[in-house]
């Protein structure tokens, strides 16, 4: 058997199968964390950066590794530390032949969070079609008992992806309450953008219940407002019965926010005539900016009958705070000079 083993060291790695190739490094992998046993951080951090080393002996493998990597990192009987290896040597292929083992390992909820969860980081950069990723990634998001660690990383890279079933993503971003802690928010605003990116009339829906759901002038309501004016062209195109309520009750309860009313000004305006109404009453907003994003809507919509309200603000500009420099806004004589040219637009139209 010793002599077996000899020549099968002796022989060059292109010219022995994949399968052997990936055994006898993970072989190596599971001496060296074994070796580790006893030893103090700075021993346990160079043995593992041998056993990442092991790398190397796999690039010439390419995708033909894929099935043995993944079979490796599935196997319980290995320890969970080389199990990991054997995730992290199958996600760097970057080959679409690495996707099908690792959604196995994803979707596998007898494997330990963080080698799911390293491969719900790798999944989209192994070259497979969005598609087919985001569907990968909702199968795991529908497993309610989906560990915290794995749910955080399949939630980043939904947020530019979505789903097409948005329920999952749904119950994500209410499940830690309406008004969701630090530590939660992250996870919940992840919900949110995946629904930003997701498509279709029920995803549209879901997200205006959202809006409604988190109190007003909150982190979580903003990024609810920031997804709904993601999905702009769809909302105002295929619910603008349901969207503009929810539009109006939030340019009433958002004023103390103005980067939420920024894009919530934007939904209205592309809402239509009903939309530009809303409108009408932040034509004496406190902020600047948020007053000639307003200004320029109602000229568009040619609402004259805001024509007196700013053109008080204008006659009244040098001396209004509104427009004093603010570190990190925009110079308010740039907003100002917006304002001005909007109400000229509806002095045009009277």
């Amino acid at each position: 058997m010793t002599l077996a083993l000899l020549l099968a060291l002796c022989v060059p790695a292109s010219a022995q199968t994949p399968q052997a190739v990936v055994e006898r490094a993970m072989a190596r992998a599971e001496k060296l964390v074994a070796s580790e046993k006893g030893k103090d951080a700075l021993e346990i951090g160079d043995l593992d950066r041998a056993a990442e080393s092991l790398a190397k002996e796999l690039r010439p493998l390419g995708w033909k590794a894929a099935p043995a990597l993944g079979a490796a990192a599935s196997d319980l009987k290995r320890p969970e530390k080389v199990r990991l290896f054997a995730a992290s040597f199958l996600a760097l292929i970057r080959d679409p032949a690495a996707f099908p083992p690792l959604e196995d390992i994803l979707l596998n909820r007898e494997l330990s969070p963080s080698v799911r969860a390293l491969a719900a980081q790798s999944l989209p950069g192994q070259g497979a079609p969005d598609a087919a990723v985001s569907k990968a990634l909702c199968a795991a998001l529908a497993q309610e008992d989906l560990p915290r660690e794995v749910l955080s990383e399949t939630l980043l890279s939904l947020s530019r992806l979505g789903c097409q079933d948005p329920a999952a993503l749904s119950r994500v971003a209410r499940s830690f309450g309406p008004r969701p802690s630090k530590k939660d928010l992250a996870l919940v605003s992840a919900a949110l953008a995946a629904l930003g990116r997701s498509r279709g009339a029920v995803s549209g829906k879901a997200l205006l219940a959202l809006v409604g759901y988190f109190p007003s002038s909150g982190a979580p309501r903003a990024a609810a407002i920031a997804a709904l004016d993601a999905r702009r062209a769809e909302i105002t195109t295929w619910l603008a019965p349901e969207a503009l309520p929810v539009v109006a009750e939030a340019l009433r309860s958002e004023t103390e926010r103005w980067d939420t009313m920024i894009p919530l000004i934007h939904i209205a305006t592309a809402l239509g005539p009903e939309g530009g109404r809303a409108l009408l009453r932040l034509t004496r907003h406190p902020d600047a900016e948020v007053l000639a994003e307003t200004a320029e809507a109602l000229a568009a919509f040619k609402h004259v009958e805001a024509l007196p309200a700013l053109e008080a603000v204008i006659a009244g500009a040098m001396n209004d705070p509104r427009f004093s420099p603010k570190e990190g806004r925009p110079d308010p004589a740039v907003s100002l000079a917006r304002l001005e040219k909007a109400v000229a637009t509806l002095r045009r139209a009277r």
